[in-house]
């Protein structure tokens, strides 16, 4: 009897534990990045209830990424939101005229190198992060979401391998130079693989596999560069990748949450 008690009480102190840790960061990535050009208007500019970012969540099953954008813009894309501003989508020449703002693309890389500190009001496409991969959005004005295509960047400059915010807007004050879409045609932009992205209440969902890229092959971290069309809002940090040993202790705590559970009904 004291030997279960024993274990049921570790068992009780991981969960605690996790669970107190998880509690301590509202997001595994906190946005606290504000980047160029931001004209003044500090983290968001135009109305938080349309623009403002919270943050990002990542969870790695084997090699299957899974990133959740939390925002205030998540399920407004489809709304033609200041349409009279938006030039037409770059990405899909067989649309003309505006559709209004849309969801941008994912941007990784396998190390975040921001221009400056906190909250890097000097950070775009030319001072920051030189970023290695692109997860492209099949059409970033859906109300749903759809299929997503994760791209290999080979090119020096993110201008070579990206359509930047100043792209798809026509006027308006927005944020300018910041890395929008995968310039899915720029020579030394490739495919590798298909996910899926999907558009939740309060945030945006995306799938996909990144095993054999350097993402995990040569890194511990994973940093990620994310905004809508216009920029308004634009997110960046890194995610420190967890060692197989912390995947087992978390797998080890919900086991052991399943077993309290189940030795209490069986009680």
């Amino acid at each position: 009897m004291d030997k279960m008690n024993k274990t049921n009480g570790i068992l009780i102190t991981i969960v605690g534990t996790l669970l107190l840790s998880s509690q301590a960061m509202a997001y595994m990535i906190n946005d606290g990045y504000y980047g160029g050009d931001d004209h003044s208007y500090g983290d968001v500019i135009g109305a938080a209830s349309n623009f403002n970012i919270h943050g990002i969540d990542l969870s790695l099953s084997g090699t299957s990424l899974t990133v959740d954008i939390f925002t205030n813009f998540a399920g407004k894309a489809d709304d033609g939101l200041f349409g009279s501003s938006s030039g037409p989508d770059l990405t899909n020449t067989t649309l003309s005229g505006s559709r209004g703002i849309g969801y941008g693309d994912l941007f990784l890389a396998s190390a975040w190198n921001p221009f400056g500190t906190a909250p890097y009001l000097s950070d775009n496409h030319s001072t920051g992060t030189l970023w290695e991969y692109g997860l492209a959005l099949d059409d970033r004005w859906s109300a749903t979401g759809g299929t997503a295509t994760l791209y290999s960047l080979g090119n020096l400059t993110n201008d070579a391998n990206a359509h930047l915010s100043d792209d798809f807007m026509s006027g308006g004050t927005f944020r300018n130079g910041q890395e929008i879409a995968v310039d899915t045609g720029a020579d030394g932009v490739s495919s590798i693989t298909t996910g899926s992205w999907s558009v939740q209440s309060g945030y945006i969902r995306m799938i996909f596999d990144i095993g054999g890229t350097d993402l995990l092959e040569e890194s511990t971290e994973i940093a990620l560069h994310w905004a809508m069309t216009c920029g308004n809002d634009t997110i960046e940090g890194s995610w420190d990748v967890p060692e197989p040993s912390a995947l087992s202790l978390m797998g080890l705590s919900l086991l052991g949450i399943g077993l309290i559970s189940r030795r209490r009904k069986s009680a």
